[in-house]
């Protein structure tokens, strides 16, 4: 007797299962070792090093006191406190664990456990979604693999890890479809408040985007129905749940630089077929700064458009536009337009550099990497793909062409598979700390509680990596640390004010100076001693008995 399951269940169950293949999917690709939480010789030894970055900026929130607003970072650009959003570092996941840092050990670590629910999550969300057009499980589970090996994904995984978070993305898209706000008002209204109160909590650019695609679905809803008043409320929730958000972490703190200009991270015209030589289908040039438009469908899905566009010129008709198709349309081509401009490139090629007005230019200001937005235009691109050839291919050959599409997508991305697999899947990474086997740093470190930092060379980020982690494991704290808003005029002043005092007379024996080459004729004329640090140098009041000063 063959027994059909409820829609409900079978719901959940292509939900689990296309999350069990992305967690699959995330264990061969990057191993096993990454999800250890107290292993980090992998981030700080292998990884990129912004990723270096977002897990010291985790490191130096826990060590933190706790203070209100809840993000406030008080140990990385001191005296100034700076919010733990504009570190890159997952603020959700970072106050959880922050909760715990009594019982956890100094050495912890989540950014490989979150990759690993990112994939899976995009796998759990795509199934659904291509299930709730197509009612086919075999379909949704296959094609939840697309989803979760989703380049746009791939491409930020342990470099910018927090990004990976594009299942928020498909949520608002879900939700799109799935929610009628007529219906269920105050359960619909939590939805979109969890929503935007997660994606706050992850990055602000995924926050924005689903933003988008929500103020879209309630402009839908508007013209359908005229009752501005729910569409109003929706969309009202959505921005004080995620505002609030921003303000309770401190993300209104610091006097950041909210605006950094438009008009370099772009994306380009050949974004959606453009691997970057990434892939093993041929890869084009992009104007510099265009990689953050990086938003390459692979092989597969554009070998499914292909057939798409082939069934459209056989059927000599297009598919019949409601209201929700022409809004999801009106969706992806201003996301499209918004990724694009001002500077309009093509290939290594600007074709056209438009003067949008000051007001636009304000706006798209506060999100610099503008090209990001091609994202949302990718998802759409696939969904439609997959939903459209579902229902006019023949049943009977429907699950072998996924399958087939799936194998070209994965061959396609197969060298870059490898040298994923080949970085990370390793469990003995081991960061050779310089600082750590000083016997220098040790002894001047030991009684202080501050490093100053003057390093602005070519090579400083690292150097200021490898400072900070130093201060981080010595309960120090640090005046510089990069943040995705800058506060350089604020870090200038700190060192500023620090040479005026020494100016006067006045040294502070808690600190402790490390300078870069090009730097340390400012400190000359202080009353400061000066040790060699590995093409560094370190700088303290008191003499430190049994090492080498450098003349001044």
């Amino acid at each position: 007797m063959n027994l059909s399951l409820s829609e409900k269940t079978e719901r959940r169950l292509v939900f689990w299962i296309s999350m069990l293949l992305g967690a699959l999917c995330f264990i061969l690709i990057y191993g096993p070792y990454v999800i250890n939480p107290f292993y980090d010789g992998w981030i700080m030894a292998a990884a990129d090093r912004d990723l270096a970055q977002h897990y010291l900026g985790f490191c130096l929130y826990r060590s933190s006191p706790w203070k209100f607003p809840l993000g406030l970072i008080t140990t990385a650009s001191f005296p100034y406190d700076m919010s733990v959003i504009y570190t890159d570092s997952i603020p959700l996941f970072a106050f959880i664990f922050k909760l715990f840092d009594p019982i956890l050990p100094q050495v912890f670590q989540y950014l490989g456990l979150y990759g690993m629910i990112s994939m899976a999550l995009m796998g759990g969300i795509g199934g659904l979604l291509i299930y709730h057009f197509t009612h086919r499980r075999d379909i949704a589970v296959i094609t939840s693999v697309l989803y979760t090996l989703s380049w746009t994904v791939l491409f930020r995984m342990f470099y910018h890890t927090s990004l990976t978070s594009q299942w928020l993305i498909l949520i608002a898209i879900y939700l799109w479809v799935t929610v009628d706000p007529a219906v269920g008002v105050r359960r619909n209204l939590l939805k979109y408040a969890l929503l935007s109160g997660i994606a706050i909590l992850i990055h602000p650019y995924l926050w924005a985007m689903c933003g988008g695609i929500i103020f879209m679905s309630q402009a839908e809803y508007l013209i359908r129905t005229r009752d501005n008043r729910k569409a109003v409320i929706y969309m009202g929730v959505f921005c004080l749940a995620g505002i609030a958000l921003l303000y309770v972490f401190g993300g209104f703190a610091g006097d950041t630089n909210a605006n950094l200009g438009v008009g370099t991270y772009e994306t380009n015209l050949n974004s959606l077929y453009n691997s970057m030589g990434l892939a093993m289908l041929p890869g084009f040039p992009v104007a510099l700064g265009q990689y953050e438009g990086f938003g390459y469908l692979g092989a597969g899905i554009l070998f499914l458009l292909i057939i798409a566009i082939s069934i459209l010129l056989v059927d000599h008709r297009l598919p019949r536009l409601g209201i929700r198709r022409i809004m999801i349309c009106l969706t992806a081509i201003l996301f499209m337009l918004f990724s694009i401009l001002p500077e309009i490139s093509f290939n290594d090629k600007i074709l056209l550099d438009l003067d949008l007005g000051r007001i636009y230019r304000a706006f798209a200001g506060i999100f610099r990497s503008n090209g990001r937005f091609i994202w949302p235009v990718a998802f759409l691109f696939m969904t439609a793909a997959i939903v459209f050839v579902t229902k006019k291919a023949k049943r009977r050959t429907l699950t072998i062409l996924m399958v087939f599409v799936l194998v070209i997508q994965v061959a396609d991305m197969m060298p870059y598979l490898k040298d994923r697999h080949a970085t990370y899947a390793k469990p003995d990474m081991i960061y050779d700390d310089p600082l750590e086997k000083s016997e220098l740093m040790n002894k001047a470190a030991a009684g202080r509680t501050h490093i100053i930092m003057d390093m602005e060379d070519d090579v400083g980020l690292d150097q200021s990596q490898a400072v900070n982690y130093y201060a981080y494991r010595h309960d120090m704290t640090t005046n510089d640390f990069y943040y995705a808003r800058p506060i350089g005029d604020k870090v200038r002043k700190t060192r500023q004010s620090l040479k005026s005092d020494m100016e006067n007379g006045d040294y502070d024996d808690s600190l402790l100076y490390i300078i870069g080459a090009d730097r340390l004729p400012d400190y000359k004329d202080y009353d400061l001693h000066f040790y060699d640090l590995n093409g560094r140098y370190l700088a303290v009041h008191d003499r430190i008995e049994g090492f080498e000063e450098v003349k001044k």
